[in-house]
């Protein structure tokens, strides 16, 4: 870390902690000055554009009735201080506004992308058995040595990445997930996990480490959770929530959204009662025929997608809750996020993988650094075809786009790490196939009204990059260290 990277991360973290201490103070009637304050640190240490306007963005949520404002408000009230603090420097300061702009330094300098964080599996081991789960034909034996994760972790910042995402299997039946956690205190971390194990010892030893927000994986109310994920699986996820609630650690929710659940867990009704549990967070994912015993009847239909898309954006708007739509919110990330743009996967035998909804592999982390990881080949042609359509609400590689997928799949050292690529060329590729044609015929229209400026945008962006990737000989090298286009 150079001198002045390390005097700008103590000055913004002392003055991030001391704003933490203000708005714990009155949050209500500090809020808006506090953010003007942060405004104002965005200008004094020159932030990059993408945090100017960010910062713009929750300026004009707090100077208005909006429903955002009062998640950020319920944020900073529910919150025992000292995680509250520990997570804003962690989320703001190292992953934000000193990571990325390190992230895109190495880019710029070495021609490699770097993305803004990972997905980590530190076990496939799990004391739960959930039908259709999306890593169940991964070998459930295997576990990350704790010094492989600390490692990865270790390379992963030397590289500007503070935000790392767990999963697995179930995370905390790793024996060392505390440990990890407690160890890299500069980084923030957000795990998936059924609840189970959330007693109220783990809880607050969860709470000490101060930089890792659960969200706990539910399939609607009692009864669909626990014919997903067996009996009394409900039961102690409620409990785990009212742990966390009760210690101030925030946490999120994470669906599987089917073609049997999906009204339920889009309900006011469900929303309400996460919220009042103390939700602040959600996760709606579609479920994808990968994994154990892939079932394409769960999946959504078109019209049910759609649907998602209208529900989540209703949600955003009129509830306290940062909700996400895993697919459909390709408008607001110019796309998919995998294969190293944005995000990657390692699974806990080391497999390098570009989602974790894309079980294909072309490198292992016991046999190489994160960083020669990032440059796989394959990782490389994924980028140079993002986003695959101009059609945003199509940014998938599998379900949007599966010749894409198959593309992929047929590159030299491409292995599949479970049955995804043999099930792509039988009944569940062409349901895909059908499905993504179907959408495609939908959601284009959708896209266009919602988004015409986006559109525009996207259609221009696709073209410079084909245009810059074409003038470097093909290599999406020249597109990286390209000054030309917004990245």
């Amino acid at each position: 870390m150079s001198l002045g990277e390390s005097t700008k991360r103590v000055v913004l973290t002392k003055a991030t902690e001391s704003l933490v201490t203000y708005l714990k103070k009155d949050p209500e009637k500090r809020i808006n000055k506090a953010v003007n304050a942060i405004a104002g640190m965005g200008e004094k240490f020159s932030f990059l554009p993408v945090f100017k306007e960010q910062l713009s963005n929750i300026k004009h949520i707090t100077d208005s009735d909006h429903s955002g404002k009062k998640l950020i408000l319920n944020l900073i009230k529910d919150t025992r201080e000292d995680v509250l603090k520990r997570l804003a420097v962690n989320f703001a300061v190292n992953a934000s506004w000193i990571g990325v702009a390190k992230e895109r330094a190495i880019t710029k300098k070495e021609s490699f992308n770097v993305p803004y964080f990972m997905l980590i599996d530190p076990t496939e081991r799990c004391n739960y058995n959930c039908k259709g789960c999306w890593a169940g034909s991964y070998e459930q034996a295997k576990e990350m040595p704790l010094e492989t994760f600390s490692r990865v972790l270790n390379e992963a910042k030397d590289l500007g990445m503070y935000f790392v995402v767990v999963s697995g299997g179930e995370p905390t039946v790793y024996p060392h997930l505390l440990d990890v956690f407690k160890e890299h205190n500069d980084m923030a971390f957000m795990f998936y996990t059924n609840g189970s194990l959330f007693t109220r010892k783990f809880v607050e030893k969860l709470a000490d480490a101060g930089n890792a927000i659960p969200c706990f994986s539910v399939e609607g109310f009692k009864e669909k959770t626990d014919w997903r994920r067996g009996e009394g699986a409900w039961d102690r996820v409620m409990e785990a929530m009212d742990n966390m609630k009760e210690v101030g650690v925030p946490f999120g929710y994470s669906i599987t959204e089917t073609h049997d659940n999906l009204e339920e867990v889009l309900s006011d009704e469900f929303v309400d009662f996460m919220i009042n549990k103390g939700a602040k967070i959600a996760w709606y994912f579609q479920y994808i025929p990968v994994g154990r015993a892939p079932d394409i009847s769960m999946m959504l239909t078109p019209e049910q997608r759609m649907r998602s898309y209208d529900r989540v954006h209703a949600i955003r708007s009129s509830r306290p809750l940062f909700a996400a739509d895993f697919w459909n919110d390709g408008p607001y990330t110019g796309g998919c996020l995998a294969g190293g743009r944005r995000y990657f996967h390692i699974t806990a035998d080391g497999g390098i993988e570009p989602c974790a909804f894309i079980h294909l592999s072309q490198g292992n982390i016991y046999d190489m650094s994160l960083k020669e990881a990032l440059q796989l080949p394959f990782f490389k042609e994924i980028q140079k075809m993002q986003p695959y359509s101009s059609n945003l609400l199509m940014p998938c590689l599998l379900v949007d786009n599966p010749d894409c997928f198959r593309k992929i799949s047929l590159m030299p050292g491409v292995r599949s790490t479970d049955g995804t690529v043999e099930n792509m060329s039988g009944k569940v590729g062409a349901h895909l196939d059908k499905l993504s044609k179907q959408w495609e015929s939908i959601s284009t229209p959708v896209f266009d009204k919602d988004f015409p400026d986006v559109a525009k945008k996207t259609k221009k962006y696709k073209e410079k990059k084909e245009k810059i990737i074409k003038e470097g000989g093909g290599n999406i090298e020249q597109f990286n260290v390209s000054d030309e286009i917004e990245k």
